[in-house]
């Protein structure tokens, strides 16, 4: 697997995803270690002339602009660890760990903070090496992950003396959260383009009106993420049944099928809007002070507000509130006879009354709703101004807020491939034929994992078919790039 060389500057959240949960080797680049040299020589010549500056020659939060002894500086720098090694509570997932550690790196490698390079290479290693490190996921309030990062910098440099700023250089990192961030956008990605595919078997499924992704209906609305899903379900549909006279039921269908392309559309603009700015946090620092090499200059600054973070991912999230609820809506009208018009709960009846695929609609209900719930916006949560003298007033929540991304993009999984469950049988019970270009494909995947339902059958668990689908990734992304 080819190495991701570490710069400092153009980290991608596709290369994040590689070196998280595919182990891809990294490698520091000469540059970086040599920017790293030099920022460190300026922190050095500020400490030789007794500059006072926050967390290098001073003490920190309620105790800033108390100078620190210089003989004192080694130990001030471990027990300023040990201080904020409070984290208790869950541990990060091993892939969100990864992420951290090559946010830090790259961090480190921008020169900004000061470090040594024996920081970096250790972290590097670390990486290379697979090692599993322990962090803790509660205690951050978004100003650093103070306490989680503890957890890291205890583990690989404990043996060794930090140096004048190295500890807050590592703990005004926002490391967990925005590595955390970064895997929820590239899922959040996947899902929603997935999730376009699965909804047009849906509208076999239920017989539904295609003039939604007409080129009429798209171009009246000028909207980028409208018109990307609105060709792609086009494509997807191409050759169904449904385009065909007598192929569409009703002329105005339900807007959680009628709204497709608006609603992925829109969650597809809110998407990559976040997706930008995670980029970007990549690129930027969260530190303070930070290095200027070209000013040879330590200077105060605020970038440990990750407002622009928690801002930009609860706009993601809220773009996928009306994703899921149209697509519990669509589950539910699929299952539902009234709506459409094929048999109760999508199995034939054989005499014992069974409720057929009614009993998954609810379970799908349910998630749905935790989904919605957990869409909810963090950026407007306050911390207490007395902490710190009042130095730390506000709070960016970062990491909740990255949190609660992971955990909708978890959720849409299972609840994008509820449907495609539900789908793939009324299709079935409505003997849809033709099936489009990629739908039918879709389909056919499905009946790999899961049987059809007959009268009789138990409903079919959803496990094997997520199985399938993450097995057979590759397929599946070469089917969505039609359109």
């Amino acid at each position: 697997m080819s190495q991701v060389d570490i710069t400092g500057f153009d980290l991608t959240i596709e290369q994040l995803v590689r070196i998280a949960r595919e182990q891809a080797p990294v490698s520091i680049a000469p540059a970086a270690a040599q920017r790293m040299e030099a920022a460190r020589a300026v922190v050095d010549a500020a400490v030789a002339r007794g500059d006072r500056v926050y967390g290098v020659t001073t003490s920190v939060g309620a105790k800033t602009g108390v100078p620190l002894a210089p003989d004192r500086i080694g130990e001030f720098n471990r027990r300023l660890l040990l201080t904020h090694n409070v984290a208790h509570g869950p541990l990060a997932p091993c892939e969100a760990v990864r992420a951290m550690m090559a946010v830090l790196l790259n961090s480190m490698a921008s020169g900004r903070l000061g470090v040594r390079p024996l920081l970096a290479e250790r972290l590097a290693s670390a990486l290379n090496e697979d090692r599993a490190i322990a962090v803790h996921i509660w205690g951050s309030m978004g100003q650093s992950d103070m306490a989680p990062i503890t957890d890291l910098a205890l583990a690989l440099y404990s043996d060794i003396e930090l140096q004048a700023g190295e500890a807050l250089a590592l703990l005004n990192s926002s490391a967990l959260a925005l590595g955390t961030a970064a895997l929820a956008m590239a899922d959040l990605r996947h899902s929603l383009d997935l999730w376009s595919l699965i909804a047009a078997l849906s509208m076999e499924g239920f017989a539904a009106n295609p003039s939604i992704v007409s080129e009429a209906a798209l171009q009246s609305r000028p909207f980028a993420g409208l018109n990307r899903h609105g060709v792609r379900i086009r494509g997807y549909l191409a050759g169904s049944y449904l385009f065909a006279k007598g192929g569409p039921r009703h002329l105005q269908d339900p807007l959680s099928f009628r709204s497709l392309p608006l609603l992925h559309g829109t969650a597809a603009d809110s998407l990559e809007f976040a997706y930008g700015q995670v980029e970007a946090e990549l690129r930027a620092s969260q530190n303070n002070p930070i290095v200027s090499i070209e000013e040879q200059a330590l200077i105060s600054v605020a970038n440990f507000d990750t407002v622009s973070l928690s801002m930009a991912l609860d706009v993601a999230r809220l773009g996928f509130a009306p994703v899921v609820t149209s697509s519990a809506e669509r589950v539910a009208k699929l299952v539902d006879s009234f709506w459409s018009g094929l048999t109760v709960g999508l199995i034939e009846e054989d005499g014992v009354g069974l409720p057929g695929f009614n009993g998954l609609a609810q379970f799908h209900k349910a998630i749905t709703s935790e989904a919605r719930l957990a869409t909810a916006p963090v950026v407007h949560e306050l911390a207490s101004s007395s902490h710190s003298n009042g130095n730390l007033d506000r709070a960016g929540m970062a990491g909740l807020a990255a949190r609660k991304t992971a955990e909708v993009a978890s959720l849409c999984r299972s609840i994008a491939t509820i449907e495609l469950l539900v789908a793939a049988q009324a299709v079935d019970v409505r003997k849809a034929a033709p099936l489009g270009a990629m739908t039918g494909r879709l389909h056919a995947l499905v009946r790999e994992a899961t049987p059809f339902a007959a009268a009789g059958d138990r409903v079919p668990y959803v496990d094997p078919l997520l199985r399938l689908i993450g097995q057979r990734d590759a397929e599946i992304r070469s089917m969505l790039m039609v359109g």
